[in-house]
């Protein structure tokens, strides 16, 4: 994931997606409502998701070391109703970052402050070898 730096050195809590109860009625472990950040591209997003795949799948096996009894990662889904907020989009991310139909929407001088960096970004991700059980 190195090769991931630059993009994770821009990117704060407050440019991600956030998250809301799934519902009134509690369940055990919690789930939690993504609540799209209008900004982000659907590529960005499948990205974005796909490292917390990679999270979440660590913790519960981590490698060379014993798992801890921290708290465990949120269990985010996806929703076909969920909530879409404008949120804060970070200042020089790659054009393909950015959703182009929000970017469309923004006034030219706004959209120049973003300082869009003109080439794609390549959202590779390392081949993942199941665990051995």
């Amino acid at each position: 994931l190195h090769q991931h730096k630059r993009l994770f050195s821009i990117l704060r809590p407050i440019h991600m997606s956030g998250d809301e109860t799934d519902g009134p009625v509690k369940e055990h472990p919690p789930r939690f409502r993504i609540v799209e950040a209008r900004w982000q591209s659907l590529e960005l997003k499948t990205f974005l998701r796909a490292i917390d795949a990679l999270y979440r799948d660590d913790w519960a096996k981590p490698v060379g070391c014993r798992a801890t009894s921290d708290n465990a990662p949120r269990h985010r889904v996806e929703h076909s109703d969920a909530r879409i907020e404008d949120g804060v989009a970070p200042i020089g991310l790659w054009r393909n970052c950015y959703d182009q139909a929000w970017l469309r929407s923004l006034r030219p001088h706004v959209r120049e402050s973003l300082k869009i960096i003109n080439t794609d970004y390549i959202f590779s991700l390392p081949e993942v070898v199941p665990r051995v059980q």
